[in-house]
């Protein structure tokens, strides 16, 4: 696991700066979602964070994050940050079809999650 530390500005120690994990499964209506990213984005640091979900719509973040708030949503593998709405290629936006439009944007999603030191599990089953 890896751990984030600052030198602090008085003497030269060091300062650790709590992190944790985060795992879950994501559905849609109650049916796994797949062949796509689920993002977390810090609400007070702008970083960010993607794991790819599996066939069971299942997921785990690949390192520990800084502790805190983050908002999450989902994007089309190969997409990066972009929208599929934002994308030439059909088939990319096939994959999100299903994913109600306002979990598909850091700016419009309402889903959040807390990111406590150590795991952490999160289920989200998106509804419209």
């Amino acid at each position: 696991m890896s751990s984030f530390s600052f030198l602090s500005g008085c003497g030269g120690g060091t300062e650790s700066v709590p992190s944790g994990t985060a795992s879950g499964t994501v559905k849609v209506n109650g049916k796994a979602l797949a062949e796509c990213h689920i993002n977390f984005v810090s609400s007070t640091t702008g970083t960010g964070v993607y794991a790819d979900l599996q066939a069971d719509g299942s997921y785990e973040l690949p390192n520990a994050v800084p502790a805190g708030d983050y908002r999450v949503y989902f994007t089309s593998a190969g997409l990066g940050d972009a929208p599929p709405s934002e994308s030439g290629n059909p088939e990319l936006k096939d994959v999100l079809s299903e994913v109600p439009q306002k979990f598909q944007s850091e700016q419009s999603t309402d889903l959040q999650a807390v990111i406590k030191e150590g795991a952490n599990s999160f289920d989200f089953d998106l509804k419209p």
